[in-house]
């Protein structure tokens, strides 16, 4: 057998396997269905027609009309309470006209594969090939880059993908790949990049997909909330699966604490955010802080805590390791510049006594922090993440009923309806 003979066969077996990924994607759910939801079917097939079709997406479950095989509409699923109104554009999703609709090829790639001129990169001049071609493309090329230069040259990307195990391109992706041969994957994620390295060696455990704080709890034992670039009525709208949007229900009663003054919202934010709008601009106090500044903040609010002796000296002996070693980095001794108020203020934005109060009154009353993800993801984003625990220890409320600290996602499902940030 030749060398070709020996390409044919290993591509067939290739492709194959490939299809068997899709098959199984394809066939698995309904060997798995229950005998009681097939004699169901002729019901279910009633409320299709008079409702539209069930199914879910990053934005909540809905109900598509679909005519003459065409996604034309979106309403929201009956028993979801607070939809997002972004789902009034999945059918725009599904048949944008800027969709890869078929393989496409770079002219100049198609003409010299990996010998082509990279500078056309991005000029859009691709060629539209049949889905064999670009398949038989798709392996050559495995095949040449495993044979000379090995699997460290194969990376498989991570990304987004649509709601449903099916439909991860990414892992789609990654299995293919795996089925020729081995290559480099990725590790961590651009979520949450930073924060997800730092704190395990910070509190023992990744945190930001950790179970957080309950609403129930953090409404019931809060006097200050301390949104730390977070979003919340924003960020709830999407998931990484399909949202249930039920802990609006305790955002509704959140506005009415406000309202009422039981609980004080402060939002360390550069912008105005939907949150403010909805509990009302004239009950959150905004400090705008200057972008990528954060961790000065939160080095000043430190010092203020320990400078007027308002930190828990107990907290910080019994359950914490190194405070000792930070301790000359923030009054300064070794580089001559305490990271107090007045040092903060000229780098934030933040007049220093509006820092002061505000170390005061975390201070003074159960703080509940909720902190975002998007502040980690500038440069030097774990050392925010890391402050935000600094801050949390010497405030000393961690283990009470509110655990002062949420650095997590968007997961709002019955069982964990806990505190959520993100972006």
């Amino acid at each position: 057998m030749n060398n070709n003979d020996l390409f044919q066969a290993s591509r067939r077996r290739f492709l194959a396997q490939l299809g068997g990924l899709t098959v199984a994607g394809m066939l698995g759910p309904s060997l798995l269905t229950p005998r009681r939801a097939t004699a169901a079917q002729a019901a279910t097939d009633a409320v299709i027609s008079k409702e539209g079709i069930l199914t879910g997406s990053h934005w909540g479950a809905i109900r598509a009309t679909v005519k003459d095989g065409r996604f034309v509409a979106a309403k929201p699923f009956e028993l979801d309470k607070y939809p997002s109104k972004m789902i009034a554009g999945l059918p725009d999703h599904v048949h944008n006209a800027a969709r890869i609709r078929y393989p496409m090829v770079r002219v100049d790639w198609l003409r010299k594969r990996h010998l082509s001129d990279t500078s056309q990169r991005g000029d859009n001049r691709f060629v539209r090939v049949s889905w064999d071609e670009a398949l038989d493309m798709f392996y050559e090329e495995l095949e040449r880059v495993q044979k000379t230069h090995g699997p460290s040259a194969l990376l498989t990307a991570s990304g987004w993908q649509s709601t449903g195990m099916f439909h991860n391109a990414s892992g789609m992706l990654a299995k293919a790949i795996a089925l020729h041969g081995n290559s480099v994957g990725t590790g961590g994620d651009y979520s949450t990049g930073a924060a997800q390295v730092i704190l395990p060696r910070v509190v023992g455990s990744m945190e930001v997909y950790e179970q957080q704080t309950s609403w129930p709890l953090v409404l019931q034992n809060s006097k200050t909330i301390v949104l730390w670039g977070s979003d919340l009525l924003k960020n709830q709208q999407a998931n990484w699966w399909c949202p249930d949007h039920d802990v609006y229900e305790y955002y509704a009663q959140l506005k009415a604490k406000v309202a009422a003054g039981e609980i004080e919202v402060i939002s360390i934010d550069p912008v105005v955010t939907s949150t403010h709008e909805y509990l009302g601009r004239e009950h959150v106090k905004h400090i705008a802080v200057n972008p990528q500044t954060d961790v000065p903040l939160q080095l000043a609010l430190a010092h203020t805590l320990y400078s007027e002796n308002l930190y828990d000296k107990n907290f910080l002996a019994n359950y914490c390791v190194g405070f000792e070693q930070f301790l000359p980095y923030l009054l300064g001794e070794k580089d001559g510049q305490p990271k107090d108020a007045a040092w903060a203020e000229k780098l934030t934005g933040i007049d220093a006594e509006t820092i002061r109060r505000l170390a005061r009154q975390m201070a003074a009353n159960r703080t509940q922090i909720i902190a975002g993800w998007c502040v980690q993801r500038m440069q030097h984003g774990e050392q925010w993440a890391w402050m935000i625990v600094v801050l949390a220890a010497m405030l000393g409320q961690i283990g009470l009923p509110v655990v002062v600290l949420v650095l997590a996602g968007t997961t709002t499902a019955q069982a964990r309806r806990g505190v959520k940030a993100l972006f």
